[in-house]
């Protein structure tokens, strides 16, 4: 009997690894899925500039759980980036790579960023998606208060609804304190990662990739309409494809995601 191959998932910053379990239940069919469950909250890997730790975490994720086999590194938003710069570090424990719009940000926006996290830390904020989780609310009565609040809202409304009930199952845990819900990655996490989002892409002219790596991306992603991903396939030699949706197609379009996902694993397996 064949083992099939071993995907390991890493997910964006706010939502729980488990809130992909429909991407993750059409892709069973033909790989066994390990992930990590949780990028932030955990201690022992602090949220540090460019995400040091976090990679970290990733590469002790796919160690504990792969057990010596190669996997096929997957990942969403900051999961991409993670799982991609984990590649580089430790490109044996991969047999490719697949980016679902990582926050690859290229050319003098890195400049940008990175010049305000060192002498105008304030203006960070106005620079990354941070400004937006500062606002948000991260307490609500019950899990339908929520669904109510959420599903009108740019971030939320594509969703597909078996992703946004997960969303609203896994991204939000019970308060024991207040007895209502509140963020199951606490918003200052979420905000820490934003604030520290590598931007160092302009000073370190990058190598080409050690192990095989594409890129899905949005369509209404940001970072494809400011031409980011270009950069990154000109810069880095990564090629990528483009799917409907924005920066959240995975949980939009889980069923034509996961079937892109297939076609480029085994375009890039051939």
């Amino acid at each position: 009997m064949t083992t099939k191959p071993i995907i390991h998932f890493a997910h964006a910053n706010g939502v729980p690894s488990l809130v992909y379990r429909k991407l993750f239940d059409l892709l069973s069919e033909n790989y066994q899925i390990i992930f990590v469950p949780l990028l932030g909250p955990d201690k022992r890997y602090p949220i540090d500039n460019n995400w040091e730790s976090l990679v970290n975490q990733v590469i002790d994720s796919i160690v504990q759980q792969a057990k010596g086999q190669a996997v096929i590194g997957l990942g969403h938003s900051l999961g991409a980036l993670l799982t991609y710069m984990a590649s580089r570090k430790r490109p044996e424990l991969f047999q490719q790579v697949v980016m679902l719009d990582p926050p690859l940000i290229m050319g003098a926006a890195s400049f940008a960023f990175d010049m305000a996290k060192l002498f105008y830390p304030k203006m960070v904020d106005q620079l990354s998606p941070a400004g937006l989780s500062k606002r948000r609310r991260d307490q609500w009565d019950s899990r339908e208060q929520a669904a109510q609040l959420f599903r009108p809202k740019p971030f939320y409304r594509n969703f597909d609804s078996d992703c946004f009930s997960d969303y609203l199952r896994y991204a939000l845990t019970e308060d024991s304190v207040t007895g209502g819900f509140t963020l199951t990655i606490p918003k200052v996490d979420e905000l820490a990662i934003f604030r520290t989002n590598p931007s160092n892409w302009w000073r370190v002219w990058p190598e080409k990739p050690p192990v095989t790596t594409r890129m899905i991306v949005g369509e209404k992603s940001p970072f494809y309409e400011r031409k980011f991903t270009e950069m990154a396939q000109k810069r880095l030699g990564i090629p990528f494809s483009v799917m409907a949706g924005g920066h959240m197609f995975p949980l939009e379009y889980p069923i034509e995601t996961t079937h892109l996902v297939q076609q480029v694993i085994k375009k890039s397996a051939s």
